[in-house]
């Protein structure tokens, strides 16, 4: 697993990580979104080809996850599952929640 100081350099970092699972990705279009209570709003979107967007949706998400900066970078260097994360309600999903379910599975 990759560390990352911010969620800023793991966005920074997911269009290498999406090229790398390109043919995977198109099995899971879609867009995301995610919310900190910080005020940070990030922005992805898996087109049908597989590349990804960064930064802004041509679409409304379909899955937006709310979390702290610190609890998703917990979950995105792996120190906290993403189930885990629901249970103890330390991120909210609204939408697709299998959308997000399929995109972690893929780039992990």
């Amino acid at each position: 697993m990759q560390y990352y100081e911010s969620l800023a350099a793991f966005l920074d970092a997911l269009p290498i990580l999406a090229a790398e699972a390109k043919g995977r990705l198109k099995e899971c279009p879609g867009a995301f979104r995610l919310e900190t209570p910080e005020g940070h709003v990030y922005e992805a979107e898996i087109l049908p080809d597989g590349q990804m967007a960064i930064g802004c949706l041509s679409r409304e998400p379909d899955c937006t996850v709310v979390a702290s900066e610190r609890d998703l970078l917990s979950i995105i260097q792996g120190r906290l599952s993403p189930a885990k994360a629901l249970l103890l309600r330390k991120i909210r999903v609204r939408g697709q929640i299998s959308k997000l379910i399929a995109l972690i599975a893929l780039l992990n």
